[in-house]
């Protein structure tokens, strides 16, 4: 799942609450009790009932009130991350509307042009004439601050993602600044994410295994498979063709991922392997919601989504923690309640048209955004991995923290596996 799942921690003895929970002592006994609960639309009857223009309209308003409550309920100036993406521009465009002029907004910039959004970010500035900052990112300034951040996180994490972000909070504060807006949560909320269009062919796929054409749609996600006719067959069988027997069941939008990340379980020592296993997975999919079989399967989807990787990697150690880590609050428009609600109300199709992804939020930003920003394929946010610790840049502790002795001695990983 990309992070600890509660009631888990890293820490013995500390347990971590669920999402959207609240624990309470009262005379030695402890309860657990949920604050808010999950609902999506199960019909007509109980779901938004206009229009997909009215829904362009509800959305827009819902959104223009969540943004302004997050920038007058503070005490001190709100700026605003600008990722050069449609979401943090969407969210600063309306942050600049209730804040006028001297609207200060932050972005992060790679030195590895792979991973850099620079111009996005410039023409969205402009556009909206913002008081603009930057931190220019390279790799090694990634190993030079990964320790510090594994510090914050207080988990493990996947990537380095993350380090990033603990620099450009860091830009915040030095500027003087303590409150920021985001973009977190459109993806999960809007369905902007590969992943639910990935299941959507999959599932469309599902109801004939043996078809040639319908495996080439995923050839308008990953248009690289398009590049290869053969390549992309023998892809689409072996790699996407898995498990769609599966279609009908929870989890069958994440089963590649969580399939993926437990691979790396084989770089895990024998002794820590052979520890009581506890399955994750088989404990989230008999928690679900009571309804959870009534909601569509996009919501399902965004359900897991937003269960898992929103509440535990995203907020958390890639969020909340790297802006905390700098004395700076995030503030996140797209998970204002009554946001998320009438998102959730809304029909599939509204959000997932055919495979245009956050198809209403799209509708929303028309004219608010520039068209380039609009119409651009989405970049997920990534940071260099591997490469940032090889080279002449890194820091001695990465090879000590790699020997063989190193590696035996805190237990947890194989030195063969980590060597090879």
């Amino acid at each position: 799942f990309w992070s600890i799942v509660p009631p888990q921690s890293v820490f013995r003895g500390v347990e971590e609450i669920e999402p959207g929970h609240v624990r309470t002592y009262h005379r030695g006994t402890v309860r657990d009790r949920a604050f808010i609960r999950p609902s999506y639309r199960t019909g007509p009857e109980d779901g938004f009932r206009g229009s997909l223009d009215d829904a362009v309209q509800a959305v827009r308003e819902a959104l223009e009130e969540a943004t302004r409550l997050r920038m007058v309920r503070a005490d001190v100036a709100v700026g605003s991350y600008l990722s050069g993406g449609l979401d943090s521009s969407l969210v600063a465009a309306m942050g600049l509307k209730d804040k006028g002029e001297n609207f200060r907004t932050f972005s992060l910039r790679f030195r590895d042009a792979e991973y850099d959004e620079t111009p996005f970010q410039r023409e969205m500035v402009d556009f909206i004439r913002s008081d603009h900052s930057e931190v220019v990112v390279s790799r090694e300034d990634i190993a030079n601050t990964f320790r510090d951040v594994v510090l914050h996180t207080e988990r493990p994490i996947l990537r380095t993602a993350p380090v990033p972000l603990f620099l450009l909070s860091r830009l915040v504060r030095d500027a003087g600044m303590k409150v920021v807006l985001t973009g977190e949560g459109a993806d999960e909320v809007f369905a902007g994410y590969d992943l639910f269009r990935e299941a959507k062919v999959r599932r469309y796929w599902a109801k004939s295994p043996q078809s040639e054409c319908r495996p080439r749609l995923l050839e308008r996600l990953y248009p690289y498979l398009a590049r290869s006719p053969v390549a992309q067959q023998a892809m689409s069988r072996r790699f996407f063709g898995r498990n769609l027997a599966n279609a009908h069941l929870p989890g069958f939008s994440h089963d590649m991922r969580w399939e993926g990340t437990s691979a790396l379980k084989r770089l895990l020592s024998s002794d820590f392997a052979a520890s009581p296993p506890v399955d994750v997975t088989a404990r989230l999919l008999s928690s679900l919601p009571e309804d959870f079989s009534r909601w569509s399967t996009l919501a399902q989807d965004q359900y897991l989504e937003i269960r898992t990787l929103l509440a535990g990697y995203l907020l958390s150690s890639q969020g909340d923690r790297m802006l905390m880590a700098n004395s700076v609050e995030g503030r996140f428009p797209f998970l204002d309640i009554n946001v998320v609600r009438l998102a959730n109300s809304l029909p599939a199709d509204f959000k997932l048209r055919v495979l245009d992804e956050k198809h209403v939020l799209k509708r929303v930003a028309s004219g608010v955004v520039p068209d380039s920003i609009l119409r651009r394929k989405k970049q997920p946010y990534r940071a260099p991995d591997a490469l940032s610790f090889v080279g002449p840049h890194v820091p001695a502790w990465v090879e000590e923290m790699m020997s063989e002795a190193s590696v035996r001695d805190a237990g947890v990983f194989s030195p063969v596996a980590i060597s090879a």
